[in-house]
């Protein structure tokens, strides 16, 4: 079971997030629904800042990149499925971007340049990691 979710993108989960939120609130209320307030902080220049469920799902988004990229910096044989997991995923993103109404927004589309991120920066950490450990390419 513990391998199962080191070997799966934690991306899934605010991708997930957002699936549920289109799914519940139909083609023509994404947009709206991504907007609707959670909490709203009185900033000391007079306005207000709010939080919205759409910047929550990126706020979750970041974290899981974040952690996504320290598991990167492991050299074990699971480190590979999950750089084809998460190629994988930025491929249903990609598609859903472009082809499922209520994804085509700007919150899906960070979403999706976080897998982007995951996909390209996962092997290349990965790489610098395992010549670290193996000391390839160092003079003597």
């Amino acid at each position: 079971m513990f391998r199962i979710l080191i070997a799966a993108p934690l991306l899934l989960v605010p991708i997930l997030i957002y699936g549920l939120v289109a799914l519940t609130s139909g083609d023509a209320g994404t947009a709206a629904s991504l907007k609707s307030p959670i909490f709203g902080v009185p900033m000391m220049s007079g306005g207000r800042w709010i939080f919205t469920i759409g910047d929550f799902i990126l706020l979750i988004g970041l974290i899981t990149l974040f952690i996504e990229i320290l598991k990167a910096a492991r050299t074990k044989s699971d480190a590979i499925v999950n750089h084809s997991f998460s190629m994988l995923l930025l491929l249903v993103a990609v598609i859903s971007f472009l082809v499922v109404p209520g994804f085509g927004t700007s919150v899906f589309f960070l979403l999706a340049i976080m897998c982007i991120l995951d996909v390209v920066a996962g092997p290349i950490v990965s790489i610098v990691a395992a010549r670290r450990d193996f000391g390839v390419g160092e003079q003597l």
